[in-house]
């Protein structure tokens, strides 16, 4: 920004997106440099909503981030931006870009904007968590002889008197069935980090949104190019209106106090698409879910901080699902697709003092023996690096206690 400031152009910097919107209509701007994984509002849902709006809607806009999926870079372009730049980028022809921007504009004195912290649930009586589904992607029924199962993504976590559900993928099917037979929890809480189909399969076929007995509280993030209720409307199918009572509230980077005692924080994951990773918080413990995020690890360069920035909202957890897809062979094959070499979500867990790592989301084409491999793997860093860390493979019907 120094450079720009040398070339005479005036630089605001904003640190509250959901603020960001009203400062930019009252300085109005010539040009406005937007991140993709700010707090608050992301940064092409904040793009989509000033290109929507005539008052800003002349201003240019410019996205700079780490996050450069394919998808990200067309989503920008097709929601007005000016340019994508990719992090990390050399300085000096990133002021060039911005200038000749401006020049091409006729401008002069510019000010670039940009960043910033919705519903949730009370955990001291004993917490259990469950494993209903953790895989990549299946046909929703396991294979045989196969024992870490290929359910996807459905995590539960449950208090005495209160249910806490992670994404709704095949595994939501076994929880639904498992609720039927106890009759407990006719409150649901449901949290869906994002829309890719191995996340919200299990929506069409939960017995439990078929019955007028329940509840479903549903979280989630709205995407500028499909709102929260449409997405739901989508994964339910064409069954039409489930018969529970459905509640649903939009979530955005920032904290939300669910009950008394109980505190719900989400932060943008470094995945395609609009995707967020869960902080659930009580007094005395804390429990993250990140099962689509790509961390960076050692080979990160000085501008793609994604780890550091959720490293604040990840350190000293009790308990982490994370993202562990791809051995460190098959990531450089697979290198920028939104998912993690599980060697890095390791070493991130240790070195954020996480105190137990459950990974997730492996890759469904791998054998038991690849993924037992996996796990001593995993181990043997962590004995090599001397972090106090428990780490295991998940599998569907995996139970941990609190």
């Amino acid at each position: 920004m120094e450079l720009l400031r040398d070339a005479g152009y005036s630089i605001l910097l904003v640190n509250d997106s959901l603020q960001a919107q009203d400062i930019i209509k009252a300085e109005t701007p010539s040009l406005i440099i937007l991140d993709i994984l700010m707090p608050g509002l992301d940064g092409l849902t904040l793009l989509h909503r000033l290109k929507s709006d005539p008052e800003t809607e002349k201003i240019k806009v410019v996205i700079v981030s780490g996050k450069s999926f394919e998808a990200e870079k067309l989503r920008a372009l097709q929601y007005g931006a000016e340019a994508f730049i990719e992090k990390p980028y050399d300085v000096e022809q990133f002021a060039e870009r911005i200038i000749a921007l401006m020049t091409a504009q006729g401008s002069r004195p510019a000010q670039a904007a940009a960043s910033p912290a919705a519903p949730a649930p009370s955990l001291r009586a004993e917490l259990k968590a469950t494993v209903w589904g953790c895989r990549a992607a299946s046909k929703g029924t396991p294979l045989a002889g196969t024992r870490y199962g290929t359910y996807t993504s459905c995590v539960s976590i449950e208090t005495p008197s209160n249910l806490f559900i992670f994404d709704a993928g095949s595994g939501l099917k076994l929880l639904g069935a498992e609720l039927q037979k106890t009759g407990k929890h006719k409150l649901l809480w449901l949290f869906l980090t994002h829309f890719h189909r191995d996340h919200v399969e299990g929506l069409a076929g939960f017995p439990c949104a078929r019955d007028a007995g329940y509840t479903l509280n549903i979280s989630g993030a709205s995407d500028p190019d499909k709102p929260l209720e449409t997405a739901l409307k989508e994964a339910f199918g064409p069954g039409g209106q489930p018969a529970a009572k459905i509640e649903l509230y939009e979530v955005m980077e920032q904290t939300y106090e669910i009950m008394p005692g109980v505190r719900l924080s989400a932060f943008y994951a470094n995945h395609p698409g609009t995707t967020l990773g869960y902080v659930l918080q009580t007094d005395d413990r804390k429990i993250i879910y990140c099962p689509d995020s790509e961390l960076y690890g050692e080979h990160a360069t000085a501008l793609q901080d994604y780890d550091e920035k959720i490293s604040g909202s990840c350190r000293n957890a009790d308990l982490m699902f994370h993202d562990g897809r791809y051995t460190p062979e098959d990531y450089k094959l697979n290198r920028n697709t939104g998912h993690s070499n599980f060697l890095a979500a390791v070493d991130f867990a240790g070195r954020n003092k996480i105190r137990e790592l459950i990974l997730v989301h492996q890759d469904d084409r791998y054998s038991d023996d690849r993924l037992e491999q996996m796990g001593k793997e995993a181990q043997a860093l962590i004995d090599e690096r001397g972090y106090t860390l428990q780490v295991a493979i998940g599998f569907s019907g995996l139970v941990l206690t609190f």
